[in-house]
């Protein structure tokens, strides 16, 4: 539905001829299409059109703006380009989210919707080679007078007169407003070669709770995922790594939903609204999840070198484990306690003359905590120095500083990192870190 602020635009960009239309080109700022990453996609040249065509393998194509483009909004579009029939508008988005004001500073491209009353109309993936932003072209529909072959269009002077659905909507020649030459802009491309689409996408375990999957965090194996339409459903599970897919999907509109399993919360949405044009594969977006009341209860160091906390330390077979700690004593020599009363000896005298002893018997704490169950490796840590991470991140941050660093005394450079790091596990092992 065209809504009455697009009418206004619409009245304010109707065409005016103009005999000098001819000196105006086309293309001035050609369309660029990427991968979400800013990768140009490759081209060929398509003997059936006669053009250089772009090339992607999957339904995921963005449009990256020229960087000499001037700020300004746009109307962007997709339609086929056929080779017998007629053209037709293949955007299955809104209307509204078509939309696009472009911010170019200096040749790097930012992009908003400013018409757009959807927050989640569109996705904005990263622009040419790296450098600003670019427009996600999806949904689209499947063509119906061409294989897989469409046409992304965009342009600064339109007339919706006859609706969204008018494929001939963009104007070229003078622009009716500013007398000067209008933008307007096309490039056909291929999507896949219309043999079918897989659905595939990711379940990881978001350990920061961030919504969005960062490097190290796993996928999440054996985990159930729907393909719903409204009449039916398919089924399917997780590989070891998260990942998973739909063979073969024809074309049409799909929920793709994650079954949350107990004890965990989702971060990310559990459902998103597909549309498949049965061309290329679709890359669903990554679904998160993290386990939900996630043990942190941490043990200050005197908790564990008095009698009862040394006894539950070697029920839980701590010593066998201390040695890949990396632990250090007030010389910065490496120790690795084999027995109660050399551990409780050792945590028992600890002190900041070598940081690192300090910052060892801190760790061993944590690491106790964790091995007894008490504190979960991936329960999130707040900071005021370290910022937000995982119990899992601290410790191996540590182990790293002891490694690389066993000896840190007064006017040692990595003095003073060391400290902040051992003033992280205190927190923790006082419980004042946690959410």
């Amino acid at each position: 539905m065209i809504r009455n602020p697009i009418f206004a635009l619409a009245v304010a960009s109707s065409f005016a001829a103009s005999a000098s239309a001819q000196f105006c080109s086309d293309n001035t700022y050609p369309a660029r299409l990427v991968t979400a990453s800013g990768v140009e996609l490759p081209t060929f040249f398509h003997a059936g059109t006669g053009q250089d065509t772009y090339l992607s393998p999957t339904e995921n194509v963005y449009l990256a703006f020229d960087p000499s483009l001037p700020s300004g909004t746009y109307y962007v579009h997709v339609t086929d380009d056929p080779i017998d029939g007629l053209d037709e508008v293949l955007s299955q988005n809104d209307p509204m989210d078509r939309f696009v004001t472009v911010t170019n500073t200096n040749g790097v491209i930012t992009l908003s919707l400013p018409f757009s009353q959807n927050p989640s109309a569109a996705m904005f993936g990263t622009g040419l080679d790296g450098q600003g932003q670019s427009l996600c072209l999806g949904p689209l529909a499947a063509p119906t007078f061409s294989q897989c072959l469409f046409k992304v269009w965009y342009g600064d002077a339109w007339d919706l007169t006859n609706g969204p659905q008018n494929p001939y909507l963009l104007a070229g020649g003078l622009h009716p407003q500013t007398g000067s030459c209008a933008v307007r802009s096309y490039m056909p491309f291929q999507v896949g070669d219309g043999s079918g689409s897989d659905v595939r996408g990711v379940v990881f375990a978001d350990q920061d709770h961030s919504g969005a999957r960062d490097p190290g965090e796993g996928g999440l194996g054996n985990w159930q995922v729907r393909l719903v339409t409204g009449t039916s459903e398919l089924v399917t599970t997780t590989a070891a790594d998260g990942s998973f897919q739909f063979a073969g999907v024809a074309a049409g509109d799909y929920t793709v939903e994650l079954t949350v399993k107990s004890g965990f919360n989702a971060t990310t949405g559990s459902s998103q609204a597909i549309t498949v044009c049965a061309c290329g594969d679709v890359d669903v977006a990554a679904f998160g999840a993290v386990a939900s009341q996630l043990p942190c209860h941490g043990r200050p160091i005197s908790h564990w070198h008095h009698h009862h906390g040394l006894g539950h330390l070697l029920r839980c077979r701590v010593l066998p484990t201390l040695p890949a700690l990396c632990l250090v004593d007030h010389r910065g020599r490496r120790v690795s306690p084999c027995n109660e009363e050399q551990l409780g000896h050792f945590l028992r005298n600890a002190n900041t003359c070598n940081m690192a002893h300090m910052l060892s018997a801190e760790l061993c704490a944590l690491h106790t905590s964790v091995m007894a169950g008490e504190v979960h490796l991936d329960s999130v840590l707040h900071d005021p120095c370290l910022g937000r991470m995982t119990v899992r991140g601290l410790l191996e941050l540590s182990i790293a500083s002891l490694r690389n660093h066993p000896y840190t005394p007064v006017g040692s450079h990595a003095r003073h990192g060391q400290s902040l790091i051992k003033n992280a596990l205190d927190r923790c092992n006082n419980n004042r870190s946690w959410r």
